[in-house]
C-alpha cells in the first residue's frame, strides 16, 4: 500500500532514483481542511529535464475525476507520494488534458 498511515507525521524523502512508473498518490484538499489521497499514475520520468517537468502524471482516481475533472488550479505544490516516500510535487496541468500534469522531483525542493 502506497498511502500514508493515518497517524503519519513525516514522510521520508524519495530521490529521483527511487521514482518509478506506476501507482502513486497526490495529497490535496478539495473539501474542508484535511488533505486526502488521490490515485495517480506516474507515466513518464524525465531525469534531466531543464524545465523542471520531471514527472508526467495521469489522474486515475475516480473521485478526483468526478469532483474536478483532474488537476486544477490550486493543486500546484500537492505532494506526490510513491511507496511511502515523498517523491515530488504537482507543478501544473496539461492545458488540453486536465487528467494529466507535470511534477517536480522532491529532491529539487529539498536543501540539506
Amino acid at each position: 500500500m502506497n498511502r500514508l498511515p493515518e497517524n503519519a507525521v513525516s514522510v521520508p524523502l524519495g530521490y529521483r532514483q527511487d521514482v518509478h512508473r506506476g501507482e502513486a498518490y497526490i495529497y490535496t484538499t478539495l473539501d474542508g481542511t484535511k488533505p486526502q489521497a488521490y490515485a495517480v499514475e506516474i507515466e513518464e520520468i524525465r531525469r534531466n529535464d531543464e524545465n523542471m517537468r520531471d514527472l508526467i502524471l495521469h489522474v486515475t482516481d475516480e473521485t478526483l475525476l468526478e469532483k474536478t475533472g483532474g488537476i486544477v488550479q490550486g493543486m500546484s505544490g500537492s505532494p506526490i507520494i510513491q511507496d511511502g516516500k515523498l517523491v515530488g510535487a504537482v507543478t501544473h496541468v496539461f492545458v488540453k488534458d486536465p487528467t494529466r500534469g507535470y511534477g517536480i522531483f522532491a529532491e529539487n525542493m529539498h536543501s540539506e
